[in-house]
């Protein structure tokens, strides 16, 4: 495979990154501000990246339980089985 020698540098300003991670979010992918990058710089390309013949992959490189501004609520115990925590999220 030739994965060529391009690329380029992207400024991504503090709302692409916030932006970014409310998405994840809302995605149920839960990360720290830092960890959505790749997505911003993705965003900050543009909304069809040229020349991509395949999928985009942005990888996400932490969690958010290092985010001392999400997740402060607790939760409440329960039963350990995908409906209860699907009856959670969607809650």
């Amino acid at each position: 495979m030739d994965y060529g020698a391009g690329g380029a540098a992207r400024t991504v300003t503090e709302e692409r990154f916030a932006g970014a991670r409310a998405e994840l979010a809302a995605q149920g992918v839960w990360c720290e501000t830092s960890a959505a990058a790749g997505l911003a710089g993705l965003r900050a390309h543009g909304p069809e990246p040229e020349g991509e013949d395949g999928p985009v992959v942005c990888v996400v490189t932490s969690s958010g339980y290092k985010d001392v501004d999400t997740g402060r609520e607790a939760v409440a115990p329960m039963d350990a089985d995908w409906d209860s925590v699907r009856g959670l999220l969607v809650n």
